[in-house]
């Protein structure tokens, strides 16, 4: 098998850009007799990961939380080659599909550019000829490295059908790795029925899934029918930060006790339940400002009932905030509040802790298994939710001691961590 340098090529107008300047890779060894149920040494790895954010984003490895897990999945890759020693070679798509004639692999000047969510609500004609479109030409750029690829690694349902051809025609096994489901993002069961049997075939067909949480994989145990025993959960990571947080610097709102709500705002996050933990906090604690940010087909919804409960003195709606601004208004929350309804991760939450923020989330959440000290309700428990909130804003003693747990906590959350994990699956697909 040759080997090289990998590359992770993102599409923009037929130029090619190596992804994170190149920091992540390492030259494979030598292909003369290498044995690949070592993996380390493996010659190459054949990756396909659809990463679902506006090209320029993943050209500058920026991402937010609608694209967060499959542009972390792909910068995760970059990690775990670089672990591995390892040659990836990754697929990816700057967006999903024929998105339009900028940051996609298809040559389709004449489409809409579009995003994930918007693919989603498309004639299931149209949704499904786009995807068979998308795996098609993902399996025709795949053909020249067959002969080199040891491994085909999906990530959730758009890019699973482009995995299975992949797998087919080179003979060799596929993961699917699967960050959320149809039953998470439309949690009142009306999801896509186009997107379930993908999800559902996909997963069927694998040769191994990995989860991001025990429950995703306990929902993919009970509501897809697969086995346990075929399903290995990797928690997500998180980086250490360079220096500490100073919520000192921070003037905004200098006087009035913060509380953040962080997400896409859709029936799956929850927001509407933060409006009704809002209305019940400002009783006891008039001075509190809600922060709402994030976008999504629920925003107009969430600001005409907050006009109707007359709470637009306490909310803030501050729209999708990145990087920097994201940054900084966790450094400034004086709590943090994740009530999502099905959240297979919810990385933001470690995102709040590492900033010392007392969290609360949702027991339907993943992130509770790698964040145990977190308040944890369910989400719908508005009562149990808004005592649990005064009782940390108004209770410094309280306050400080939930920080220094969650901090204790995430010290042992890493991608490095993550990355062996995966290393060991790989072990033993190859054994």
């Amino acid at each position: 098998m040759a080997h090289g340098r990998g590359q992770a090529l993102f599409h923009e107008g037929g130029r090619g850009h190596d992804l994170a300047g190149g920091a992540g890779f390492h030259d494979g060894a030598d292909g003369a007799g290498a044995d690949v149920g070592r993996v380390r040494g493996a010659d190459v790895v054949g990756v396909v990961g659809v990463a679902v954010a506006q090209g320029d984003d993943l050209a500058r490895g920026h991402f937010n939380d609608t694209d967060a897990g499959p542009l972390r999945a792909v910068l995760f890759l970059l990690l775990l080659g670089r672990l591995l020693g390892v040659v990836l070679d990754v697929l990816v798509d700057g967006q999903f599909s024929a998105y339009g004639n900028t940051s996609s692999i298809i040559p389709s000047p004449t489409a809409d550019l579009i995003d994930s969510s918007q693919l989603r609500t498309l004639p299931q004609s149209e949704l499904d000829a786009r995807v068979n479109q998308y795996a098609e030409l993902v399996a025709k750029r795949a053909r020249p490295l067959h002969k080199k690829i040891d491994l085909i690694h999906a990530h959730d349902w758009m890019s699973l059908p482009a995995a299975q051809k992949v797998s087919a025609h080179s003979h060799k096994p596929y993961v699917a790795h699967v960050h959320s489901t149809e039953f998470d993002r439309v949690p009142n069961g009306c999801g896509s029925q186009f997107i379930h049997s993908v999800e559902y075939q996909g997963l069927q067909k694998a040769d191994h899934i990995i989860t991001v949480s025990y429950y995703t994989k306990h929902l993919l145990v009970t509501q897809y029918g697969l086995s346990p025993k075929k399903i290995s959960v990797v928690h997500n990571g998180i980086d250490p930060l360079d220096c500490p947080p100073d919520i000192s610097r921070h003037h905004f709102a200098s006087q009035r006790p913060v509380i953040v709500f962080m997400g896409r705002l859709t029936s799956q996050k929850g927001g509407e339940y933060f409006l009704r933990l809002a209305k019940r906090v400002v009783q006891s604690i008039p001075n509190a400002l809600f922060v709402v940010a994030g976008s999504g087909d629920l925003y107009h919804q969430l600001l005409f009932q907050t006009a109707f409960d007359h709470l637009s003195a306490h909310v803030l709606f501050s729209g999708f905030v990145r990087d920097r601004q994201r940054e900084l208004l966790l450094n400034r929350a004086d709590l943090f509040v994740m009530p999502s309804v099905s959240e297979p991760f919810g990385l933001v939450a470690l995102e709040a802790a590492q900033r010392h923020t007392p969290v609360i989330v949702s027991k339907q959440s993943g992130v509770v298994e790698v964040l145990p000290s977190a308040v944890q309700l369910d989400f719908w428990d508005i009562d149990a939710m808004v005592k649990e909130m005064i009782d940390l804003l108004q209770n410094k003693d309280r306050h400080q001691q939930a920080i220094d747990r969650q901090l204790r906590d995430i010290s042992k959350v890493t991608w490095s961590k993550s990355a062996s994990r995966v290393r060991d699956i790989y072990q033993r697909l190859f054994q």
